[in-house]
């Protein structure tokens, strides 16, 4: 099986603050700014401090098995969806608002917002071939592979010139 497609991907616009004034330098200065007094406000996508759960990807030789790391989140707030061979989570962490009074906030690290992660499968799955379980705020799926999927390296011969 070819591990390549099972890369996941974002299929949501990427939002930015500050959304309508962009920098001539495009990103690089802001890297360099946060680089210069140590600030990871940005993602491996490039997006700002939105919330995006992190994902492994693993295959045996029977199934595809991906866990979503969703601190925070409730089982009701997560749902799973399937594309034809597109596996999509999506959900939300909502911010914990709940503050006492007299209570100011000086530091808020800690990301919130509607996310989506998305990963094309090398085939189509029934939805019976879909197993999922939730739980300590990891989601696994596991993904039965078709029996009848080939999934040995084909060595196809080189042949002369055309005739």
């Amino acid at each position: 099986m070819r591990f390549s497609p099972l890369v996941p991907f974002r299929s949501n616009p990427v939002r930015r603050s500050g959304a309508g004034l962009r920098s001539p330098f495009g990103t690089d200065i802001d890297d360099l700014w946060n680089r210069l007094f140590e600030l990871d406000t940005t993602d491996r996508f490039g997006s700002l401090a939105d919330f995006a759960p992190s994902i492994d990807v693993s295959e045996t030789e029977t199934q595809i098995i991906v866990k979503a790391d969703l601190p925070g989140v409730e089982k009701d707030d997560v749902h799973l969806e399937l594309h034809d061979d597109v596996l999509t989570i999506k959900g939300e962490r909502n911010e914990e608002t709940k503050e006492g009074e007299g209570e100011d906030r000086h530091v808020v690290e800690r990301s919130y917002g509607s996310f989506q992660r998305s990963m094309r499968l090398p085939f189509t799955p029934a939805e019976a071939d879909i197993d999922t379980r939730y739980e300590k705020g990891v989601l696994t799926v596991k993904v039965a592979k078709p029996k009848d999927a080939d999934t040995a390296a084909k060595t196809i011969p080189i042949r002369g010139k055309w005739v």
